[in-house]
């Protein structure tokens, strides 16, 4: 498995971005994992401000162990009379019990109201009896882009295209804007092929402004503008630009 491209934990190993802007210790990486998952996994769990910032503390593994804690029911055992409705989740019953122990012989019996986001998260990410979780960095830099312009332009239609995001105003496409997790040089920003996406949108004539949407780090705080030969005769528009993660940190303080 190439790890490059991929941030997150698989057991007691952790993967996370090295010398990446302001988040230079492990507890300001943690702290941005934690955040920029809820974007792309929100349909299975959420760590609030709250909880990014004290899970940050310890590694992944045990951030995770501690959600799963706090999802599941406070009482292992429920007794109910035959005057009394319960409803059983057989399935997540069991998620939870081999998750507690492959071994076990009594099964917990929980209502399933309360039970299914504990044994949602615990399905996903306990594999072969250990969790694991790893997410590829550019589609979390993505959905965290993603949600952040749909926040700024309200007044303006914005779309996630797979690879890239379209804002559209008045049925027009305005923009559109390819993004990337990748540590840019100004002097040498290696954006060949995310330039070659813009070319080739350009070129199909639907729209002539292209964004190129990067972090932001030390080495490179401000836009820069790319020229090409072949769109020289077109009235274009491409610029690599950085894109701030540091209000995760503030957020959170």
């Amino acid at each position: 498995m190439n790890f490059n491209n991929l941030v997150g934990f698989d057991g007691n190993k952790e993967l996370l971005p090295k010398d990446f802007d302001t988040f230079d210790s492990e507890f300001r990486l943690r702290q941005l994992f934690l955040h920029l998952s809820n974007f792309a996994l929100n349909s299975i769990y959420h760590f609030s401000k709250y909880e990014q910032k004290n899970l940050a503390r310890v590694p992944l593994k045990n951030a995770f162990v501690s959600k799963i804690r706090s999802l599941l029911p406070q009482y292992k055992l429920q007794i109910f009379t035959k005057n009394k409705h319960f409803n059983l989740c057989v399935n997540s019953t069991r998620i939870i019990n081999n998750y507690h122990n492959p071994k076990m012989n009594n099964q917990i019996i929980v209502n399933s109201k309360k039970l299914i986001p504990a044994a949602k998260l615990i399905s996903h990410y306990f594999i072969n009896n250990k969790l694991q979780l790893l997410i590829d960095k550019n589609l979390l830099f993505h959905e965290f882009v993603l949600e952040k312009l749909k926040k700024l332009h309200k007044d303006k239609e914005v779309l996630d295209l797979g690879d890239c995001i379209s804002i559209k105003q008045k049925n027009i496409c305005a923009l559109k804007i390819y993004t990337s997790w990748k540590n840019i040089q100004k002097n040498h920003p290696n954006i060949e092929n995310e330039v070659n996406h813009a070319i080739k949108a350009i070129k199909k004539g639907d729209v002539n402004q292209v964004y190129l949407i990067y972090p932001k780090d030390n080495d490179f705080t401000r836009h820069i503008p790319v020229y090409v030969d072949e769109l020289k005769y077109k009235t274009y528009q491409i610029k690599a630009i950085p894109y701030s993660l540091r209000s995760i940190i503030r957020k959170n303080l």
